[in-house]
């Protein structure tokens, strides 16, 4: 039997229209075991205004919270920038207003149980918020694109139930897309029984330079499906890309095999000149397959993060979130000590980090 995934017209985030559109959804893939406990794990990556289409709107909580309302319910995720109050991220993310409105407690990840990984042959001990011995997870992601994983849905969303900072701490542990990928599946499957469904946002979604500073385009879906695999299998149909193109589903097949999904529910068009990140190209440098090709021109390609001083509010977000702490307190970059994560990007609340391309960069890109 094929894995589900239901695909949903939905043209606007009004509360009454998520309702009935979720409804349907849930109905149509006709789930079998509905857990007792449930965690509702948006995408809140930055304390920005759902309007800006950083984060999980808060719309798709609220119609599911009103669907699940005879189960127990909370509300959680972790953003990198552990050092700000979390308070903050649920009042601007609109997740405040939903706790009080229904009733549904907003929990932080404060306790933690350790997972051990083996990732390529790096064995390594990952802290997972607690809540998932209790709860089981409902992940609702925002599509976006992202510098590193080219998209992030459902399984890099799945990522914010490491607590904080070990996330960027982590990310200079696995440098490089491949690498980090093959964490991301390997995290996935540990856990894999703890996911009870993935609902993705997609009718703003994020293309360009995701997950926080990309060009925002009406889309016009919600997307469910119990495996977020195959959700995010879809989406890449959806945005016209090869899914064996994102190394996190190649890594998953060839590991662990898999299959076409079953698309159910409405009709869907593909969406037309979906826009990669601009970062994309320079990993095929890290490739062995491609570094000696572009050996003689690759000292020139350089795709640097660089800080707007004129827009920088000094927060620090980019600072604290920096896992091999390359930016100082006076905000320069020691470029020697930048593994080109592109966290400082994801964090920054003000858009004051962009992507500083070369000549041959912007040639080639």
């Amino acid at each position: 039997m094929k894995d589900k995934v239901v695909v949903l017209k939905c043209e606007s985030y009004s509360e009454d229209l998520i309702y009935e559109k979720l409804k349907r959804g849930i109905e149509l893939l006709d789930l079998k075991n509905i857990p007792e406990k449930i965690l509702l794990k948006p995408n809140m990556l930055s304390a920005r205004n759902p309007n800006e289409g950083v984060t999980t709107h808060p719309t798709l909580i609220s119609g599911l919270i009103k669907i699940f309302e005879n189960k127990k319910l909370i509300i959680g995720d972790s953003p990198a920038n552990a050092l700000k109050p979390i308070e903050e991220y649920w009042e601007n993310c609109g997740y405040l207003e939903i706790s009080k409105k229904y009733n549904v407690e907003l929990k932080k990840f404060d306790d933690f149980l350790i997972i051990d990984l083996n990732v390529n042959g790096k064995k390594c001990k990952i802290p997972v918020t607690k809540l998932i011995k209790e709860y089981k997870v409902l992940n609702i992601p925002k599509f976006k694109t992202h510098n590193l994983t080219t998209l992030t849905i459902g399984i890099k969303n799945l990522y914010g139930l490491i607590p904080g900072m070990t996330k960027s701490i982590l990310h200079s542990k696995f440098i490089n897309p491949y690498d980090f990928s093959s964490f991301l599946i390997e995290f996935y499957k540990e856990i894999e029984k703890n996911i009870f469904l993935t609902v993705v946002d997609a009718i703003i979604i994020m293309e360009g330079d995701g997950p926080s500073s990309g060009e925002l385009r009406k889309a016009g879906y919600i997307i469910i499906g119990e495996s977020p695999v195959y959700v995010d299998y879809f989406c890449c149909l959806l945005a016209s890309i090869n899914p064996e193109n994102i190394d996190f589903i190649k890594i998953y097949k060839e590991k662990y095999k898999l299959k076409e999904p079953e698309i159910i529910g409405d009709n869907f068009e593909v969406l037309k000149n979906f826009k990669l990140p601009s970062t994309k190209k320079y990993f095929l440098i890290k490739n062995k397959f491609f570094s000696k090709l572009l050996l003689p021109i690759s000292k020139f390609f350089k795709i640097i993060p660089v800080i707007n001083l004129q827009k920088c509010k000094k927060c620090y977000s980019c600072v604290n979130v920096c896992p091999v702490k390359s930016i100082s307190k006076n905000l320069k970059f020691d470029r020697k000590k930048c593994i080109l994560c592109f966290c400082c990007f994801e964090v920054c609340p003000y858009k004051a980090i962009k992507i500083k391309k070369s000549l041959i960069a912007k040639i080639l890109t």
